[in-house]
């Protein structure tokens, strides 16, 4: 299929091909025109073309215009939309450091289950085009684990609140991220941007030049710089396909931040070992070298109690 065929190929391949093409079929046809339609007939009316073609030009623009910014957006809203859920996911992993370590514990695999399912399984499906649904399964296990806490105190009531309000944005982010997967130009849009092209290029064959040559380059960079606007749409018509597309990274970033909290968290408990040991060791070379004190008939000074 060609839109496989796209979004699976660099932008500058696909993008140059569609580019040199239309410019191409343009140039061909004003050649096959301007054999059929004399240079004379055509110069006698430049004055109602240039006019006409204005008016056709600024329509076909502002067409453009509107469908450019409004895939921009889309784009734009599908980037934050990735963002929002991963920080979802990770306000869920540092919420827990409230809770028993047991319970804790047991949260913190579940949202990372669920970020590790999006990175892996759901992300190259998206990049196929294609709706995933690995990443419900982890989810729904995520709120039986936040649903069965039990509070002993008003602190891990709050704390559970926090985290099902939480998990609730992280469910709809997750769902405006699916839907954005499926997202794209409706196909009677695309009909109308290429045939609107088509007029607005073949227009140009109705004047008249003394020079066959400008009249060339003229349809040429016409059709060239439609040709580029149509190319920036296709690019971002489909945010999670092609070259140009949201990737995992902000998941990626959450999960190195967790990384970084355990070792944040487990290295002072490795440290201290060896250091509370040195000092142990310092303090019973001190007692035992301890001079006497209030003895006269031992050189040697005991603990009390020993």
């Amino acid at each position: 299929m060609i839109v496989d065929w796209i979004y699976n190929n660099p932008t500058w391949l696909w993008g140059s091909i569609l580019v040199v093409g239309f410019t191409v079929l343009a140039c061909g046809g004003l050649l096959v025109f301007h054999r059929l339609v004399h240079v004379k007939l055509r110069r006698a009316h430049n004055d109602l073309a240039g006019f006409t073609i204005a008016v056709i030009g600024v329509l076909y623009a502002v067409l453009l215009a509107f469908i450019a910014i409004a895939t921009w957006e889309s784009f734009s809203k599908a980037s934050d939309i990735v963002e929002n859920e991963s920080d979802y996911a990770g306000g869920i992993y540092l919420d827990t450091q409230g809770l028993p370590q047991a319970k804790g514990k047991e949260i913190r695999d579940a949202v990372g289950r669920y970020v590790s399912v999006v990175i892996d399984d759901e992300w190259p499906m998206q990049r196929a085009g294609k709706v995933p649904d690995q990443g419900w399964k982890p989810l729904r296990e995520l709120a039986s684990e936040i649903a069965t806490i039990q509070p002993q105190n008003l602190g891990e009531a709050v704390i559970q609140a926090e985290l099902l309000k939480t998990w609730n944005e992280l469910y709809q982010a997750r769902s405006s991220r699916l839907s954005a997967v499926e997202g794209h130009i409706p196909g009677v849009i695309w009909w109308i941007v290429f045939f609107g092209a088509a007029i607005t290029t073949g227009y140009t064959y109705l004047f008249g030049f003394e020079s066959f040559g400008m009249h060339i380059v003229m349809t040429a960079t016409m059709a060239a710089t439609l040709a580029l606007v149509v190319v920036l749409i296709i690019a971002l018509d489909c945010p999670f396909r092609g070259e140009i597309s949201v990737t995992p990274d902000p998941f990626i970033m959450t999960q190195q931040s967790w990384s970084l909290d355990k070792k944040i968290r487990l290295g002072p408990r490795v440290l201290s070992r060896p250091h509370a040991l040195s000092g142990a060791n310092a303090l019973s070379k001190k007692v035992h070298r301890a001079p006497a004190v209030g003895c006269t008939h031992d050189r040697h000074w005991a603990a009390p109690g020993a």
